[in-house]
């Protein structure tokens, strides 16, 4: 019999279509540095995940700035929330909507630099593969790649 040892702490792990996956939610100021990031189980809504991360979003950082967000946070409780802490969501709607909205075509050309944040961290390979199985520790990780990062810059 095989003696499996108890977790020490929260995992964010869940079962996705790709096996068990973790996904990675950011708001990002530029490429290099990240103002909050959240983990959450792969089979996770996107959603509800960027409104939490809306509300740890400093007052201050985000009052009236665009809040560029990827399609899958265009629900209309998430843009709701954006408005609600202060920003003005810039997210295009989807092909499907029946009232879709207009939105400034030019400025959301700048979401690249959340993906480019996300480049970032995939040159640590420790990271991009998830060895670290604990949110705390996979978290420390993702912390000293920003800061090798920002030095880099």
């Amino acid at each position: 019999m095989v003696q499996v040892r108890p977790k020490k702490g929260p995992q964010s792990i869940g079962q996705s279509r790709g096996g068990l996956t973790s996904k990675l939610h950011s708001i990002v100021s530029d490429e290099t540095l990240p103002i909050v990031r959240r983990l959450s189980p792969g089979s996770a809504s996107d959603d509800p995940e960027g409104q939490k991360l809306m509300e740890q979003v400093p007052k201050v950082m985000g009052k009236g700035k665009p809040l560029t967000m990827d399609k899958a946070y265009e629900g209309d409780a998430c843009r709701a929330k954006a408005v609600e802490c202060g920003m003005v969501p810039l997210v295009p709607p989807k092909s499907n909507r029946k009232e879709p909205w207009e939105y400034d075509k030019d400025l959301y050309k700048g979401r690249n630099v959340v993906e480019r944040n996300f480049r970032n961290i995939k040159e640590f390979r420790r990271v991009y593969t998830r060895y670290e199985k604990l949110d705390e520790t996979y978290n420390a990780f993702i912390a000293f790649e920003n800061i090798v990062s920002f030095m880099r810059n």
